[in-house]
């Protein structure tokens, strides 16, 4: 999968950003509401790459970009790791 600079979710751009390290911490990528902007360690593998920007995105998906989300973080974990292997397994990543 090719990283996008920027991706349309929910009618709004977000712009995605490679740096590290992500928030001063271990975290592999973060949702950043208030800037519109999904940030991903740019140390990552490529294909945990992908399974960051995916699992970020499905933070979007489930908030008010704003933050506030009905689904728990464990959800959304499993979730984006779910879905991914289907991508993986079914040759969808280029």
């Amino acid at each position: 999968m090719r990283i996008p600079k920027t991706l349309k979710i929910g009618g709004h751009i977000v712009k995605i950003v490679l740096k590290s390290p992500v928030n001063n911490g271990g975290d592999c990528g973060e949702a950043d509401f208030d800037k519109n902007q999904i940030i991903l360690d740019k140390k990552l593998t490529q294909s945990m790459k992908e399974l960051t920007l995916i699992h970020e995105i499905f933070h979007f998906l489930n908030s008010d970009f704003h933050g506030d989300s009905p689904w728990s973080h464990a959800l959304l974990e499993s979730l984006s790791q779910q879905f991914y292997q289907v991508l993986k397994d079914n040759k969808l990543l280029k």
